[in-house]
C-alpha cells in the first residue's frame, strides 16, 4: 500500500484519485520478487486469478510477446489454478503484437473460428490474421496506424491484397475491445459469403 500514491502528490493515495480504475489486491507473500513488486509471472498468474479470462489473455500475451514470461512458464504457473480461471491461456503465445489482436484472437478462438496469425502475403507484407484462403483480418490500434504515413500504407496493403483475391477487414482496438457483436457480425457474414475460400 506504501507505494499505491498518485504520481504527482506521494500524500495522495491512488485508491483516492481514480478510485474506478483502481483495484487493490493483496497477494501471498511467498510469491516471487520483493515486498512493492513481484515477477511478471505472479503477475500474470495475478491477473488470470482475480480478473475476466479475456484480460488475463492479454496480459499474457502480452508478457510472452515482450520476453518477460515464456509459454511453458506460463502454462506451468496457471496449473495450480482452477481450470475455470484458465480460460484459453493454454493458446496464449508470442505472435500478436498488440492488445487488439491478443483480444481479436481471443474472440476467434471463443467462435472457433480457425485462423493463421502473422502470415506473410507476396505483395503486402505481414497481415494479423488470415482466415482460410482469402480472408484477412487486421486488428488496427491507433498507436501505429493513425499518423498520415500509416494511413497510406494501410491503403496501399489492402490495394494489393485486394488485386491478389483477398477480402481484407480492419477493425479498430476500440470497435474489438468495446463493441465486439459489431466486429463478429462482419466476420460472420465474410465467412457466410464465403470470403475467405
Amino acid at each position: 500500500a506504501r507505494a499505491l500514491r498518485s504520481r504527482t502528490d506521494m500524500t495522495v493515495r491512488l485508491t483516492a484519485v481514480r478510485p474506478s480504475l483502481t483495484s487493490v489486491r493483496w497477494s501471498d507473500h511467498r510469491l516471487p520478487g520483493t515486498r512493492s513488486a513481484v515477477t511478471p509471472l505472479a503477475c500474470v498468474i495475478e491477473v488470470t486469478r482475480t480478473h475476466d479470462p479475456l484480460i488475463a489473455f492479454a496480459v499474457a500475451e502480452s508478457a510472452i510477446h515482450l520476453g518477460l514470461v515464456s509459454r511453458a512458464e506460463l502454462l506451468r504457473g496457471v496449473a495450480r489454478l482452477p481450470r475455470g480461471r484458465r480460460g484459453r491461456l493454454d493458446a496464449a503465445g508470442r505472435l500478436s503484437e498488440s492488445g487488439g489482436e491478443s483480444l481479436l484472437k481471443f474472440g476467434l478462438l471463443e467462435a472457433e473460428v480457425g485462423f493463421r496469425q502473422q502470415v506473410t502475403i507476396a505483395g503486402a507484407g505481414r497481415v494479423d490474421f488470415l482466415i482460410g484462403r482469402r480472408l484477412v483480418v487486421e486488428a488496427d490500434g491507433a498507436a501505429f496506424h493513425t499518423s498520415r504515413e500509416a494511413f497510406e500504407e494501410d491503403r496501399r496493403r489492402d490495394a494489393a491484397l485486394s488485386s491478389a483475391g483477398y477480402h481484407v477487414l480492419r477493425f479498430s482496438y476500440t470497435q474489438i475491445e468495446a463493441r465486439w457483436p459489431e466486429v463478429w457480425a462482419s466476420i460472420r457474414a465474410a465467412l457466410d459469403r464465403g470470403d475467405h475460400l
